[in-house]
């Protein structure tokens, strides 16, 4: 996706429309599905007040009849209509540079129905998974390009993904936190976030193949002043 949050698409379709206020939270996790090139996510997220019924009055206009009364099936309507243009789109996170493609994107709306002016909480579900085309490494950048809409200052993210690997070091979050294989914190409106990692079997080639380069050159020593004699 060209702006807006990866996981959160309906609300990066509709930055423009929907007001700027603290009337919006949400949280998703990530973790490993085949391996470090596929990642799957879940997550909520919250809208309560003018930005639920922006919300329900936007879905009336756009995909009802612009009645100002949001129903089940204009719901449904929106829910079929976006979630299969994420498929194959690019999203916000990189992997050494390289975009993330969404695989799998889905996400269900809950409010109660009726005048779209009187929506005061919604709430939405999502999960998918996106992946790299990126070949296999010692070390990994994970970079997600965070937009400028300061409502994700409210989204708290997991990336449960280091099982395997050793975080190195993590700019771009807020009230960050990292144990043996999560790291998580909240968005931080218009810095991105990067994580680096690297297998850590990495770091302890080097020392071998030091060691081994020192085998080398003693047993030619004795090879030669055995020669030698």
């Amino acid at each position: 996706m060209g702006k807006g949050i990866l996981y959160v698409a309906v609300l990066s379709l509709c930055l423009g429309t929907i007001p700027v206020a603290s009337g919006f939270s949400g949280e998703v996790d990530y973790s490993i599905d085949d391996s470090i090139f596929e990642i799957e996510f879940t997550g909520y997220e919250t809208y309560v007040n003018d930005e639920a019924s922006e919300w329900a009055c936007f879905i009336d206009e756009e995909y009802g009849n612009n009645d100002g009364i949001i129903l089940e099936n204009e719901t449904e309507n929106y829910e079929v209509t976006v979630g299969p243009k994420m498929i194959g789109t690019e999203g916000n996170h990189y992997l050494n540079g390289i975009v993330a493609i969404i695989d799998q994107y889905a996400f269900e709306m809950s409010f109660s129905h009726g005048n779209c002016s009187e929506v005061d909480l919604m709430n939405i579900s999502i999960e998918g998974k996106f992946s790299f085309d990126v070949k296999s490494s010692n070390e990994y950048v994970l970079l997600f390009n965070t937009t400028e809409d300061p409502r994700v200052n409210n989204l708290q993210v997991h990336y449960c993904i280091f099982e395997d690997f050793e975080v190195q070091s993590v700019l771009g979050l807020t009230n960050e936190s990292i144990d043996e294989e999560c790291v998580s914190g909240f968005r931080a409106a218009g810095e991105d976030m990067e994580i680096e990692f690297q297998d850590p079997q990495s770091s302890t080639i080097p020392s071998i193949s030091y060691m081994s380069t020192i085998f080398v050159i003693l047993l030619s020593s004795v090879i030669f002043a055995q020669r030698a004699d």
